[in-house]
């Protein structure tokens, strides 16, 4: 079974990777991972992904702009510095 975080993501934007001014393309699956080494649900996140030689920028309204590190457990979100300016105010999610 896959959990899969609640936003919704559109085919059909193409957000701008702020390294190299490239489209970014939608992953359905993105991220994945699970919970604990023991749990059988795996855990998603849909993203966008900059994949112009090798970048790995990734995009969610939820976190924004970031590059995922994989760690043995869990992945490490690193927020890129100087692009996460605007929160939607009713929403919370980044512009």
């Amino acid at each position: 079974m896959t959990q899969t975080k609640e936003y919704v993501l559109s085919h059909s934007l193409e957000p701008v990777c702020p390294r190299d001014d490239r489209r970014m393309r939608y992953e359905p699956k993105g991220i994945s991972w699970k919970a604990t080494p023991a749990d059988k649900e795996l855990q998603t996140l849909p993203s966008y992904h900059c994949n112009f030689e090798g970048c790995s920028v990734r995009y969610d309204p939820g976190n924004g702009y970031y590059t995922v590190v994989n760690t043995p457990d869990q992945p490490y979100f690193i927020e890129e510095p100087g692009v996460n300016l605007l929160q939607c105010p009713r929403h919370g999610t980044w512009l």
